[in-house]
């Protein structure tokens, strides 16, 4: 039996109401806490607000500005408790990119509320043309292309239902998730991976830990102090916690499972924590916004066939060539992948909608190639090659060279113009704070690493990289220039 999400909430209440359901910190960083009673009335009152406020004849949406607060997760929750679609913005957006993205959603709903502190809807801001007419109800909207600099947004229809059999999905089921499990959220909720596992989360009866801002040794402090079961973490995350000088297996006793999504992990980095956990306690998920299919891998996978993102978990994977045919196993290619579970599917409301296939395979471009066995081997975005000289260059190869170097925490490689070779490679490197490194040794640490063409030419130290919270490299907020970043000697 599958039931509305304020009865779910409300059933929870009232068979544990002193259990624990979310842990969040206030602005001075002392905990607080949230029972599911507390909860189950803050979600009611706010979820009632809604409804009152909203005109039934107009399509409306609220937007909740996504803080990692107990404030934001209410205000979620109370959305979804009322069946009002919900966007997760990001707090610090600038003022331009808000414009564009309530723009997006004005053109699916004709009123868009911002949720006030109190959790109680703002006036509406009224769309300035007609908002087009879709089919069915929305339960969630999410922001994506964050790797690109073209603000899109995805809209998962509803309304949203707990189904035991369900909630989470299988492949989430799969990554060690329990019914009741203690779950840490690092990255913010206006992303989708860490917003789709609070929603579970709330679903599920788990114990949410909110961590309002990543630091490497507090999400290990976390994990001990409150016997955290399950996170999702990005490989940033995961490589500035392998840096801690004691990071040890007993602080991750009560781990179950580490869950990496997003952005591409290196290999020193998932070793690292196959190491740390051991392999049947590391999984990797590969899938989109867009919700079109997903691969998993676990750590004995991996290790097995490094590099892979996994196989489909109910979902059909192809590659497909520019021709549109399918290509050889080993051959690289456009990934598209078909799933049956339709409820999942989402689309774009700027109706930028996946490329899809007569017979139902769906992409959002990315590359890869398969291997005998079906596992899916991603290859980097056409956009991100550095051709030097007529050599192709994998930033993702240079990238994980200098992640190698114990004084390194992040780098990204890109292209530099080069009079007669068109281009060399540049990186921007981000060291650690007590740690002084040359370039040259930089360079040196590479070239044992890489062949020549592919050895950094030019060198930039930066306090930090533009990345989005999945961990993807913002390109269009890198540097034009690269001050600083003279070739190196």
């Amino acid at each position: 039996m599958t039931l509305p999400v304020h009865r779910r909430i409300a059933d929870i209440a009232r068979a544990e109401p002193g259990r624990t359901a979310l842990i969040g910190f206030d602005a001075d960083l002392a905990e607080q806490t949230l029972s599911w009673g507390e909860l189950a009335e803050s979600v009611e009152d706010a979820a009632a607000a809604l409804r009152a406020a909203l005109d039934p004849d107009v399509p409306s949406c609220v937007v909740v500005e996504a803080a990692n607060t107990l404030g934001a997760a209410t205000g979620i929750a109370a959305a979804l408790a009322a069946e009002v679609p919900v966007f997760p913005l990001n707090p610090a957006t600038p003022a331009a990119e808000r414009d564009v993205l309530l723009g997006l959603l004005g053109r699916r709903y004709g009123h868009v509320h911002l949720m006030d502190v109190g959790n109680r809807p703002g006036p509406a801001i009224v769309s300035a043309t007609p908002p087009s007419t879709r089919d069915g109800a929305v339960a969630y909207l999410l922001a994506t292309g964050a790797s690109t600099g073209v603000p899109k947004i995805s809209a998962r229809p509803g309304p949203l239902r707990y189904d035991p059999a369900r909630t989470p999905s299988l492949v989430i089921r799969q990554t060690g998730w329990r019914t009741g499990q203690r779950q840490l959220i690092v990255g913010p909720l206006y992303h989708a991976a860490p917003f789709t596992a609070f929603v579970d989360a709330l679903l599920d009866l788990n114990t949410v830990v909110l961590q309002p801002f990543f630091a490497a040794q507090w999400t290990v402090d976390l994990v001990r102090r409150h016997r955290v079961e399950w996170v999702q973490l990005t490989p940033t995350h995961m490589r500035e916690i392998l840096m801690l000088a004691d990071a040890d297996p007993a602080a991750f006793d009560s781990l179950r499972a580490l869950l990496h999504t997003a952005a591409a992990c290196d290999a020193d980095t998932k070793r690292g924590w196959i190491d740390l956990l051991g392999p049947e306690r590391v999984f990797e998920l590969y899938g989109a916004t867009e919700g079109i299919g997903v691969t998993l891998a676990r750590g004995d996978e991996w290790l097995a066939r490094p590099g892979t993102v996994g196989r489909g978990v109910l979902t059909q994977l192809r590659v497909l060539g520019d021709d549109g045919a399918p290509v050889a196993p080993g051959e690289a290619g456009t990934v598209f992948m078909r799933t049956p579970q339709r409820v999942g599917r989402s689309d774009y409301v700027n109706d930028q909608l996946v490329r899809t296939t007569p017979d139902g395979f769906a992409t959002v471009g990315d590359r890869g190639r398969l291997d005998r066995d079906g596992y899916l081997y991603l290859e980097p975005r056409d956009h991100g090659t550095i051709n030097v000289g007529g050599e192709k260059v994998d930033p993702n190869e240079v990238e994980a060279a200098l992640l190698a170097h114990p004084a390194v925490v992040d780098a990204v490689a890109l292209a530099v113009p080069h009079r007669t070779l068109g281009s060399v490679v540049g990186v921007q490197v981000v060291l650690r704070p007590e740690v002084s490194v040359r370039k040259a040794d930089l360079a040196a640490h590479c070239g044992r690493r890489l062949a020549g063409y592919k050895i950094p030419k030019h060198f930039t130290f930066v306090d930090r990289l533009p990345r989005s919270a999945a961990g993807k490299i913002q390109r269009w907020r890198l540097a034009a220039d690269h001050e600083g970043g003279a070739p190196t000697p």
